[in-house]
């Protein structure tokens, strides 16, 4: 019995012995830094790829940083971080988008201070702040929050829009009370009306008791932006009052409020929503707001009508008293026909028919404005010459303006102005005397345009690549412009000249969530 006894523990011992080298064997093999002979282990990172990341030339970094953001190396994001800070857009722009591929907690931490939030280099602040919000690791909301400061007013609400992206994804960590508590401070600062709004709609992602309360305040605002952040919390929370609150704010002052309103009632899909837009399409005065009443009937509906209220109003009282609208795809923004008698005011811009009383113009006067065409024309003149019949056929009462654009804006104007005669001539004299040329930075141009309070629409003639500026990656452009116009309510309408595949359809894309149409042109024919 003994000897058996002994020879049973001898083969138990022996094969605890082989597990714990095989998994002994696995860890050694598995680390990432040290080698049994006491180097390091070879790094990824090429002398290839390191000399790359430093070349004078902006495309060679650019894609050496792309390369950079695949390897799942500490040295190698210490790199990508590194060209957060570079002068060239699209280096930057490289690095801020790769961020979001960022897993590692320790990394996440670092770029919260000093390494990134807390950068020196104010530039590298603001691209950390915005691409928090793209990670797929959770992050403590404290960290973010102890870095909210209304005198820091764009890189904090760089930061209260990542907290808002993060609660919706389910990445938000750390106690909630805490976030709640400082996003409440920052919803309170009147001087900030744009911080005030993103705390109230990030605070209506969270969620906190005093939500209720927040939106009414806000409702009756004397700022029509804190007007629209309020409605767009009711529609996001699906709180009970929307469909009340909305109705009131259907005739609001504001067209950017009444803008909202109708999105609200367009999401609530129910037989008193659409009952209460066809109301208003009989009512209301802005063009641009009419079309985008038409916009939600029909993609709600599925029908072709337009401006005539009679038919929805038909449509509408045939629907179902209780419940829902099914979902339908949704149309690729308002079908314009100039012949139908009902789609503009005005004839348009090379192509575009023009739905708007309220527009600003964007000319982009980077180098493809003055290459000859194979005629030898210059599209400059050919864009001078459109441009003056498109004026000249806008009625008195709207408002317009006139912004070339390269690196910096060079607006006509501080302010849209009345389309009339004298000022026609002053805006056509201005433009074709103005030879600008350089690279062209359309986000700034396009922000120039949102400062403006009178503008609810922007129509941007461009090749659609954007060149200079902070940000010149479309990727960025889209949902950072989207996110400054959530509270304005500005539409985009793009023509697009002689752009790539890819470029329309990102334009595209673009436009139509602004609730705006995309057209591409030739300028030879």
């Amino acid at each position: 019995m003994k000897p058996r006894r002994a020879g049973a523990v001898f083969v138990a011992v022996r094969s605890f012995l082989y597990a714990f080298t095989v998994v002994l064997t696995g860890l050694v093999l598995a680390a990432p830094f040290e080698r049994g002979d006491g180097n390091k282990q070879k790094s990824a990172i090429t002398e290839e790829l390191r000399q790359a990341f430093r070349d004078p030339k902006a495309s060679t970094r650019r894609h050496a940083v792309r390369e950079l953001s695949q390897l799942r190396e500490r040295e190698a994001w210490t790199m990508v971080i590194e060209a957060l800070g570079d002068r060239e857009s699209d280096v930057g722009d490289a690095a801020q988008v790769a961020l979001a591929r960022i897993t590692d907690a320790e990394l996440v931490r670092d770029l919260c201070g000093k390494a990134g939030l807390d950068s020196r280099d104010e530039h590298v602040g603001l691209r950390v702040a915005e691409a928090l919000g793209r990670m797929s690791v959770d992050i403590d909301g404290e960290l973010l929050v102890r870095r909210l400061a209304p005198q820091n007013a764009e890189r904090t609400r760089y930061l209260i829009w990542s907290i808002e992206r993060l609660a919706r994804a389910k990445h938000l960590a750390g106690k909630p009370e805490y976030v709640v508590e400082a996003l409440e401070r920052i919803e309170h600062v009147r001087t900030e009306i744009e911080l005030s709004c993103a705390a109230l709609v990030a605070l209506g992602e969270i969620g906190t008791p005093k939500l209720s309360a927040l939106v009414f305040d806000a409702l009756t605002a004397q700022q029509p932006e804190r007007r629209v952040a309020a409605l767009l919390v009711a529609s996001q929370a699906q709180m009970p009052e929307c469909f009340a609150w909305s109705s009131r704010a259907l005739a609001d002052a504001s067209g950017s409020v009444r803008m909202q309103a109708i999105e609200n009632m367009q999401a609530l899909a129910t037989k008193p929503a659409m009952l209460a837009l066809v109301a208003r399409l009989g009512i209301e005065t802005r063009l641009r707001l009419r079309w985008r009443i038409v916009n939600a009937l029909q993609n709600s509906s599925g029908l072709k009508n337009r401006l005539d209220p009679r038919p929805w109003q038909l449509w509408a009282e045939q629907l179902p008293t209780a419940g829902k609208l099914p979902k339908l795809s949704p149309n690729s923004g308002v079908e314009s026909k100039p012949d139908d008698g009902q789609t503009t005011k005005a004839g348009g811009l090379v192509g575009l028919p023009l739905i708007s009383d309220h527009v600003c113009f964007l000319f982009d006067f980077s180098g493809s404005m003055w290459m000859p065409l194979d005629d030898g024309r210059v599209p400059k003149d050919i864009v001078d010459a459109k441009l003056r019949e498109a004026l000249a056929a806008l009625p008195e009462d709207t408002q317009f303006n006139l912004v070339p654009f390269t690196y910096d804006p060079i607006p006509w104007e501080q302010r849209v102005q009345p389309a009339k005669q004298a000022n026609v001539r002053k805006a056509l004299d201005f433009f074709a005397a103005c030879h600008a040329r350089g690279r062209g930075n359309v986000y700034d141009a396009a922000l120039f345009a949102l400062d403006d309070p009178g503008v609810d629409t922007i129509v941007a003639l461009t090749d659609g690549v954007p060149t200079g500026g902070f940000h010149s990656d479309m990727d960025l452009i889209v949902p950072l412009f989207l996110e400054r116009n959530r509270f304005t309510k500005v539409v985009v309408d793009s023509i697009l000249v002689d752009a790539k595949l890819g470029t329309s359809r990102r334009w595209n894309e673009f436009s139509i969530a602004t609730g705006g149409r995309c057209v591409e042109v030739d300028l030879a024919q």
